[in-house]
């Protein structure tokens, strides 16, 4: 958790700090935090291969602040390692939150001059995500929207020949979906999930990468304020009814009373992420990635996911 600083002094250097980081018992500097952030995305990046000369980039850009400090991120990157980007946002089409933050997303990859792609559920499926949950219900909002956006996202990303989809996930939201899979006794989901994808491989399926994969919430919070970058910081409405919403308030008390909750968590996830994409690989290869016979997309069923759902609505 990060907190401003009431009146300590720099951890390195001293100064006034500008942040209390509990989760590190250190307080720090503006200087000094920003500097420990970037290292720190960069090193994630270095430890995991994310990144590799003279690869194309989709950005997953939602408007949100752990997509805004990502781009900037990762566009400060590009100037010393060749790589291209370019950002996708997903219109879901959720009146009165969208537009704020697809405003959001315009400008920053204008101002950096990334390229945008902006592509509708409208457009491509024909409803948007209120006219779906008008028919079945905001209790599985997450479920629906979820499996629509990873369907577009690659499916987008390949079409534009991008090596690599970056995603905004957060070690809170890392924290969330291993504490989630537990609950819901759904182990092989976590063996599919890590700061690089990779355990089913398939010429379809484009890697995706997580840069802020080890990176408080707080933190990118943090940052996009002490560098100036205008962030949206209103949530989709259809959050608060969420599984994954309860297990943020459950984990955000945890780490309120015992500070690096949500890291040590991270860190047990990543000791055992091995032997759990072995697991994967194993089961999974015996299966073959089928075609779906709807839409054409890779899939372990006849038809995918995406396709049955829509046919159900």
């Amino acid at each position: 958790m990060a907190k401003l600083a009431a009146s300590s002094k720099c951890f390195k250097c001293g100064k006034p700090a500008a942040i209390s980081l509990n989760y590190m018992q250190q307080d720090l500097c503006q200087s000094h935090f920003t500097e420990m952030f970037e290292s720190r995305v960069k090193r994630t990046a270095r430890e995991y291969r994310m990144l590799r000369k003279g690869e194309k980039i989709a950005v997953a850009h939602s408007g949100g602040k752990d997509s805004c400090v990502m781009l900037h991120m990762l566009h400060g990157i590009s100037k010393s390692l060749p790589i291209k980007l370019f950002a996708i946002t997903i219109d879901e089409g959720i009146a009165g939150y969208r537009c704020r933050t697809l405003h959001v997303a315009k400008r920053e990859c204008r101002m950096l001059k990334v390229p945008l792609k902006v592509i509708s559920f409208h457009k491509e499926f024909g409803k948007t995500l209120d006219s779906l949950l008008k028919k079945k219900g905001v209790e599985r909002s997450c479920s629906f929207c979820g499996v629509m956006r990873r369907y577009l996202l690659n499916k987008f990303a390949r079409k534009m020949k991008a090596d690599k989809i970056a995603i905004g996930h957060n070690s809170d939201d890392v924290a969330q979906t291993v504490m989630m899979n537990l609950m819901r006794n759904e182990p092989e989901r976590l063996g599919r999930f890590g700061p690089l994808s990779g355990a089913i491989e398939d010429e379809l399926f484009i890697t995706r990468i997580k840069p802020l994969f080890l990176t408080p919430e707080r933190d990118i919070a943090a940052y996009a304020i002490m560098k100036g970058i205008e962030i949206e910081f209103s949530e989709c409405p259809y959050a608060r009814h969420a599984f994954r919403q309860y297990v943020r308030e459950m984990l955000n008390k945890a780490e309120e009373k015992y500070p690096a909750t949500k890291l040590r968590i991270v860190r047990a996830f990543l000791a055992q992420q091995k032997l759990m994409q072995d697991g994967v690989r194993m089961r999974r290869g015996k299966e073959k990635i089928l075609r779906c016979k709807s839409c054409g997309e890779p899939c372990s069923r006849e038809v995918c996911s995406l396709c049955t759902m829509l046919e159900r609505s």
